[in-house]
């Protein structure tokens, strides 16, 4: 590359109050492309928190609008408009996003289409009907008016392809990557983390919305349970919310026991999860995964479902059980508890795997869209 390439990125998913996977995949960007002769402008609904982004990166913030889909058609394509000189391109972070009629090329990071795939799977506002219809025809809109469209694994670009089979030539898949903060935790951390769940505990780390099949999991725990299996506490780490609150009842009225800590910050995350004695993630349809590629980073033993691009992610070093299939989990987990070490060579190969999932990776596909789309743009200019 000759020359930096100037670009301006939705930084939504950093403004939210708590980072999620794809605020993760975002800051990992603005953390390694500028040494690759990126310079990024950000743009948001809101400002962001301090310490998401790295300070010489400036935001600019257009609020007063209530959601997103009505936020992106007003006042997204104004702020993108309003840079002078105009940036190389936009990089639409969110799924969908990008505007049309843009005097520069856009990218578009559409993580996945569970809720287009599976609508019964997502907690719609109401009327949900409307909403749904509304995603579609902004998801349809941003594909057809972005350059090249990056998701986060093969899962994701089959489902890409057969819902929208004029985008399957534009998909480009880049995985997820380990943050360079997910360290070892030492001795000292682990144990302080058991002994603040009271001993051995085993682990699930996101949200609580139906697709992660938390009421799968209480099911198949309190299943194990009463078959004789001697299971720890479950620690249901994630925000706390109604979904939440949901599980903590059902956990109760099923005889499970288990903590709910709530939302974990990063530097406590290593330690949690080297802390388990089993990691467990029973999600119906994922995208990518990044909760089991931290367990496997850590070395912690996993059973997952097969939901989506899960089976993809873990390869051999995890566990894995049908989505939904609450009998296979439970046997799934009474086998672990009974026989632990087994486990083990399983988790030695989740080290290695998760070793594969690099930010230099990362970061350098994602450079290689950005130059072809700037290089197709000087092409037909």
């Amino acid at each position: 590359m000759t020359r930096s390439i100037r670009v301006a990125i939705d930084l939504r998913p950093l403004a939210l109050p708590h980072s999620s996977g794809i605020g993760l995949l975002v800051g990992q960007l603005l953390e390694e492309l500028p040494a690759l002769g990126v310079e990024f402008v950000g743009l948001a609904d809101r400002p962001v928190p301090d310490g998401r982004t790295p300070g010489e990166i400036p935001v600019r913030v257009a609020g007063g609008i209530e959601g997103r889909i009505r936020w992106e058609s007003i006042a997204l394509p104004q702020l993108l408009k309003s840079f002078d000189p105009p940036p190389d391109l936009f990089h639409a972070t969110w799924n969908h996003g990008v505007p049309e009629r843009l005097p520069f090329p856009s990218i578009l990071s559409l993580h996945d289409l569970i809720p287009w795939r599976h609508p019964d799977l997502v907690p719609w506002p109401r009327p949900a009907f409307l909403h749904r219809a509304l995603y579609r025809e902004s998801v349809r809109r941003s594909v057809r008016a972005a350059a090249a469209v990056i998701t986060l694994s093969e899962a994701s670009r089959r489902d890409i392809a057969a819902a929208l089979p004029a985008a399957a030539r534009k998909v480009e898949v880049i995985p997820c990557a380990v943050p360079r903060w997910f360290r070892a935790a030492s001795a000292e951390e682990t144990d302080a983390t058991r002994a603040r769940f009271g001993g051995p505990y085993w682990l699930y780390v996101g949200g609580f919305d139906p697709r992660k099949g938390i009421g799968d999991l209480l099911e198949a725990l309190g299943t194990a349970r009463a078959q004789g299996a001697a299971i720890p506490p479950i620690v249901l780490a994630g925000a706390r919310n109604a979904e939440a609150e949901a599980c903590r009842a059902r956990a109760a009225a099923l005889g499970v026991p288990a903590h709910f800590p709530g939302y974990v910050p990063d530097a406590e995350l290593p330690a949690l999860y080297a802390g388990a004695d089993l990691f467990v993630y029973p999600s119906r349809a994922e995208g990518f995964g990044i909760p089991p590629l931290l367990a496997m980073a850590a070395g912690t033993p996993a059973v997952v479902s097969d939901g989506g691009s899960l089976p993809e992610v873990v390869g051999d070093a995890a566990v894995v059980v049908p989505g939904g299939d609450v009998r296979a989990l439970a046997a799934a987990l009474a086998a672990a508890a009974a026989h632990p070490d087994a486990l083990r060579p399983a988790a030695a190969r989740g080290r290695a795997r998760a070793a594969e999932f690099t930010v230099e990776a990362l970061a350098a596909r994602t450079l290689r869209v950005y130059e072809r789309a700037v290089a197709r743009r000087g092409e037909s200019a």
